[in-house]
């Protein structure tokens, strides 16, 4: 009898968080929780600041990890401390966001997923859509994360396929001080890394992580070097064909590279890195706006229109790579104004103005497309 009533009682989701010096973000992470959790498991790596105390006062159950420079050891420790069949994580700057309560119904009923990803949304930056956040997993001990640094959930040392759970997100606050997230990168991340880039052999994904700190604190040499390293890494992929068995970034990076190699007119290898995007992943915006860029430079403007219009078809059908994130834009106002200022070189003004003037639709104070607008009106005034 006993032990079934402690069957009965058994947690069904445990939210479990590494935190460090969090007293300002941690209260309204665990107040938007704790409705939906059956219990709050925090770690803490050394707050100097009452954080324990805060979590403790919300009814966490608080531990302690020594800080070693490995996020994943933090992780995998919190969640060996949980007891419910669920784990739900999330980091102190965010909130948990619940519109559909018969969410945990949802957990029970699937009996084949591993876990599920969970949208999030940056408050402090608009106009990204696509991406999951792999924050939610059965409790399995085969389960576990690996990297130091922007740390991976596997299962038997292999990814995880997600499902989508409805009804739940997740909104980051996040710390956007410019002073403070150049020196996190300069004094935390990039020793990370750069010790782990010595040891073992970097993700795609985890380059370009380091590019962009690099980038972040003004070196810009380094941060070529990190993306030298990934077309290196991708191009046995690109000349046979074949997609990167990790698929995970390789859309976002592959449109990266390609901007890089516009810039510098490889107009050949940027063709090259298009032409593998669309055959990888045909949908995601921003390498078919791409494409449309690179034969306009080589001088095919009809071709470059109808990969634009294939990015405004995706926005209007709804039908695009959500897979990582990228800005809006890329559905509504730049491809709008790149095929005004297409029609523009091709002296059809007319239509170049009706571009122009969509993009404006998009987005009101879009400067260069008022300022086409307007020099398109006065050529026509002009013309009477």
């Amino acid at each position: 009898m006993e032990k079934s009533l402690n069957l009965l009682n058994k947690p069904i989701l445990s939210l479990c968080m590494i935190v460090k010096n969090e007293k300002e973000n941690l209260p309204r992470c665990l107040a938007s929780a704790k409705p939906y959790v059956d219990e709050m498991i925090v770690v803490d790596t050394g707050s100097q600041d009452g954080t324990p105390e805060i979590a403790l006062s919300y009814g966490a159950k608080v531990s302690y990890f020594e800080w070693c420079d490995d996020f994943s050891a933090a992780r995998n420790y919190s969640i060996s401390l949980a007891s419910g069949d669920w784990i739900l994580l999330l980091d102190a700057d965010e909130e948990l966001v619940v519109e559909t309560e018969n969410f945990k119904q949802q957990l029970a009923d699937n009996k084949e997923l591993l876990g599920y990803a969970l949208v999030r949304e940056d408050l402090n930056v608009t106009n990204i859509i696509g991406g999951f956040h792999g924050r939610l997993f059965r409790n399995l001990p085969n389960l576990r994360y690996v990297n130091r640094f922007h740390e991976q959930l596997k299962y038997q040392d292999k990814n995880l396929v997600y499902g989508k759970l409805e009804g739940i997100k997740i909104i980051h606050y996040g710390n956007f001080e410019e002073e403070k997230v150049i020196k996190k990168a300069a004094n935390r991340d990039i020793p990370i890394l750069e010790d782990m880039r010595k040891k073992e052999d970097l993700s795609l994904w985890l380059l370009d992580c380091l590019a962009r700190k690099y980038t972040r604190i003004g070196d810009r040499e380094k941060a070529e070097e990190c993306y030298v390293e990934v077309l290196d890494k991708l191009s046995p992929n690109l000349m046979d064909g074949d997609p990167p068995e990790d698929f995970f970034w390789v859309p976002t990076l592959l449109h990266i590279l390609g901007v890089q190699l516009l810039e510098q007119k490889d107009y050949e290898t940027a063709r090259l890195i298009c032409q593998r995007g669309l055959e990888w992943c045909p949908n995601y915006p921003p390498i078919n706006n791409l494409a449309g860029e690179i034969v306009r430079a080589l001088g095919f403007p009809l071709g470059a229109i109808a990969y634009f219009e294939k990015c405004l078809q995706l926005g209007q059908e709804g039908n695009y790579y959500i897979g990582e994130p990228f800005e809006e834009s890329f559905l509504t106002t730049y491809p709008a104004y790149n095929i005004g200022c297409t029609y523009m070189e091709m002296q059809r003004l007319q239509e170049a103005l009706a571009a122009f003037e969509l993009a404006l639709t998009f987005d009101a104070n879009f400067t260069a497309a008022h300022q086409k607008t307007d020099e398109i009106k006065q050529i026509l005034a002009s013309a009477r």
